[in-house]
């Protein structure tokens, strides 16, 4: 009788059948054929079919969450220059003089307009969208256009530092933000709330709250030599963090927020992640409010320029990868009037 034993080496040299798992040919193991034979597997156990076959990839990319890039959209933007210009000069003019009564030989009395120019500098940052031919068409495999995704991915940095660059300037050049440019008027305490603590997350009494409103805007009122009233837009940067406080209710059912519209119907109030201190990664110490007139006399108070909002330079061509440069730059927020905003710390 034939042996698989000895039959599989010759089976395997000569003509290159492999049988793994097989031990021997069904008649070798003697079979009672006056009765039904039953035979018993010769292969390896059964294990399921490989997981991939019932594994699906969704087509749909969960992208991760992050902060978002509010400042272009709470203070204006608009382009100066471009990269090739570092320096950018703002002309301020002031009129002056004095008058007296009049006479018809009188020499007293005299005006004048003072000039001055007030200069920002530029900073220009970059990344790099880096791929390589081997990892983009297995990221293919996976529905996933790499190659765009890098270039989003770069972009996605550029923005999140043009907002910081917007909002905290950078250190060692005369680029300010609109948190903390050195023109900005120093900030007032917020009212106390409850035993010695200021913040509103110390009470749920919405009163207690709107006094800082009220306070704020005397500020404000004071600063601008009546040039606002109660029916002027302004506009107030609040903490993201703190947008639940617009929904405390007093005794007779009124929101904050509703009590804000009544007595300041134009008023705009808007959130801003970095302007508290969870949210901020550590760029904010305290919790701050801004209030401030976005337009005054047709000049607008503030705005965030920039002088690329991308550029994407020449792509770098490797054996088997590839790089692209990416960037953009900014002049960080120019306040244009100051004395237009006032900020309240504490809250």
């Amino acid at each position: 009788m034939a042996s698989f034993q000895k039959d599989a080496p010759r089976l395997a040299q000569d003509w290159g059948i492999n049988l793994p798992g097989v031990t021997h040919y069904v008649g070798e193991r003697g079979n009672a054929y006056d009765a039904a034979p039953t035979f018993g597997a010769v292969t390896a156990p059964n294990s399921g079919i490989p997981a991939i076959i019932n594994t699906m990839v969704d087509p749909q990319l969960i992208r991760q969450l992050v902060t978002p890039t509010k400042s272009e959209e709470i203070y204006g933007s608009q382009k100066k220059g471009d990269r090739a210009v570092k320096t950018v000069m703002f002309p301020v003019i002031e009129a002056s003089g004095y008058a007296v009564a009049y006479g018809d030989y009188e020499q007293a009395g005299d005006s004048s307009a003072n000039a001055n120019w007030v200069s920002r500098q530029s900073f220009t940052f970059q990344t790099w969208a880096k791929y390589g031919d081997l990892e983009s068409e297995m990221m293919g495999m996976g529905s996933i256009d790499w190659v765009a995704e890098q270039r989003t991915a770069g972009s996605s940095v550029l923005e999140k530092q043009q907002n910081l660059l917007n909002l905290f300037g950078i250190s060692g050049l005369e680029n300010y933000g609109a948190l903390n440019d050195p023109a900005l008027p120093a900030a007032i305490t917020a009212s106390v709330k409850t035993g010695t603590a200021t913040s509103w997350l110390s009470t749920s009494d919405p009163n207690a709250i709107y006094t800082d409103f009220v306070d704020l805007f005397s500020a404000l009122n004071k600063a601008m030599m009546g040039n606002i009233d109660n029916q002027t837009r302004v506009k107030v940067v609040i903490p993201s963090e703190l947008s639940p406080v617009m929904t405390y209710t007093n005794s007779f059912g009124i929101t904050l927020e509703d009590m804000l519209k009544k007595s300041w119907p134009n008023m705009e109030i808007v959130f801003l992640p970095e302007a508290g201190v969870t949210m901020s990664g550590g760029y904010t110490s305290a919790n701050v409010m801004q209030m401030f007139v976005p337009e005054v006399d047709g000049v607008e108070t503030v705005t965030t320029a920039f002088t690329e909002r991308l550029t994407m330079h020449r792509l770098e061509q490797y054996s088997t990868n590839a790089r692209q440069k990416m960037s953009r730059g900014g002049w960080g927020s120019i306040w244009k009037r100051p004395m237009a905003v006032q900020q309240m710390v504490g809250i």
